[in-house]
């Protein structure tokens, strides 16, 4: 699930913006609607009367995936399957005699193709 929070562009703090318009840090994201933006905040607290923050310029909108504990482990070793196959396929395709060699190759470039997609996918996860 994808959300969206506020936080100091370079301290990465999450924030907290206060009834009052100070601001709070924690460690835990103050989640947002999935159409925040900066400027749709600022909109946001002019129409509702509320104080803006004096600094709101060193704050940005980012967006976090959040995911349920466990999932992520289950969804990378899901990926590493592929890996482990073409390891596997390597080490009996260099222990067999040439003749058979020619058999496993259609495999191995299955295999090939599949962890490119995994190594891809695992790189772009964090």
């Amino acid at each position: 699930m994808k959300v969206k929070t506020l936080r100091f562009k370079e301290t990465k703090e999450f924030i907290h913006i206060m009834e009052d318009g100070s601001v709070a840090t924690s460690a835990t994201p103050d989640v947002l609607p999935e159409t925040a933006s900066l400027d749709e905040l600022k909109k946001y607290y002019d129409i509702s009367g509320q104080k803006l923050p004096e600094n709101i310029d060193e704050m940005e909108v980012v967006e976090y995936d959040f995911v349920e504990a466990g999932e992520v482990g289950a969804d990378i070793r899901n990926k590493l399957s592929s890996p482990n196959n073409l390891v596997a396929l390597l080490e009996d395709y260099f222990e067999l005699v040439d003749t058979r060699k020619i058999d496993m190759k259609d495999f191995i470039l299955k295999e090939m193709k599949q962890t490119k997609v995994s190594v891809d996918y695992l790189s772009k996860l964090f």
